[in-house]
């Protein structure tokens, strides 16, 4: 029986692994660290899950937000997905799935989101991917925490994902048909090992080797072209589409073992927690699985570039996850069943 419920915490794992796609920590190829490096001390084998607050201590002065109250009385759950370079995490997502619709909501966060903690005045601790390098307060509690409070929802699980995963999945799945935009040329021979991408303009069907490149660059060599961190979202959200529309065919079991045989994911959920979710999204539809931008404009501060969210937008949004929208005069207004069973609870 264990070998069994393994099998499908795996396969819910590797799931999400493969919807994230992109698989963070795959940024590292141009970005040095712009902040000093401190060492996490708490390790994952020792870190404590942080449960979400339920309501349960709320007094009479309740600080918490609508959007606070609307999601912790709903079934929706909430993990937040990301990989390491070095002590930064690249690529971060916060993947929203509500059972009861059998919908998954992907929210890309970009790494330079300007979002300032006191005492953490360096310019390169600005941004949110510093988060889990910060000494006492990172790791993977202080992206759950930290990434909470930003977003204003609860977090419920994390999920670490190694970015070998892509080459793996994607050769398991035979290959990433994609149209390249434009030449794409590359060369750092002080990369270790040294990166070399080298690819043409058009149709093609690229290994996994080949994709990771695909998803790894952002600039040529020669200067002829160059993206930053928002611009090449669109392209790893389209990446993580079609690997997912394959994943869900005939050949899931394939990529079950795949990610089973290779380690690539971490995550704090139990094997109970794990099971039921596996269970439950089993069956999601592609159409039913939603992509969404922390949206925002960038901006040099002092000479360090930043991505300046928009704080309506993001919370427009996160309403939209529950179901909920914001009228014009500020009302909010349930939008879905699920959402009037929630304002029920709420009540």
């Amino acid at each position: 029986m264990k070998f069994y419920v393994k099998v499908f915490i795996i396969s819910f794992i590797g799931f999400l692994a493969i919807f994230t796609g992109v698989l963070f920590a795959i940024d590292s190829i141009m970005d040095k660290p712009e902040i000093p490096i401190t060492t996490v001390e708490t390790t994952e084998s020792t870190t404590e899950t942080v449960a979400p607050d339920n309501g349960d201590n709320v007094g009479e002065d309740d600080q918490r937000t609508e959007l606070e109250k609307i999601a912790e009385n709903s079934s929706r759950i909430n993990i937040i997905a990301f990989g390491l370079n070095s002590q930064l995490a690249d690529t971060m997502m916060l993947f929203s799935y509500d059972p009861d619709l059998n919908r998954m909501d992907i929210l890309s966060i970009p790494r330079d989101t300007y979002h300032h903690i006191e005492g953490y005045d360096d310019p390169g601790q600005k941004k949110l991917n510093a988060t889990y390098g910060f000494k006492e307060i990172g790791g993977v509690n202080g992206m759950k925490k930290i990434l909470s409070e930003f977003l204003g929802v609860p977090i419920d699980y994390y999920l670490k994902v190694d970015f070998e995963a892509v080459r793996a999945v994607v050769d398991t799945l035979g290959g990433y048909e994609v149209t390249v935009p434009f030449d794409m040329k590359y060369d750092d021979d002080y990369d270790n090992p040294p990166l070399h991408i080298n690819l043409k303009q058009g149709y093609q069907v690229l290994n996994g080797t080949d994709s990771v490149k695909y998803l790894r660059w952002r600039k040529n060599s020669d200067g002829s072209r160059q993206e930053g961190d928002v611009q090449r979202i669109p392209r790893q959200q389209h990446f993580v589409s079609t690997m997912m529309s394959k994943a869900l065919s005939s050949k899931l079991p394939s990529v079950i073992n795949t990610i089973i045989g290779g380690k690539y994911v971490q995550t704090d959920m139990t094997l109970e927690e794990a099971l039921s979710l596996a269970i439950k999204g089993a069956s999601i539809k592609s159409e039913d699985i939603h992509f969404y931008m922390v949206e925002g404009k960038e901006k040099k501060i002092k000479g360090t570039s930043y991505w300046i969210h928009d704080p309506a937008s993001l919370e427009k949004t996160l309403y939209g996850f529950y179901g909920f929208t914001i009228g014009e005069d500020s009302t909010i207004e349930p939008t879905s069943d699920a959402a009037q069973e929630t304002t029920k609870k709420s009540n």
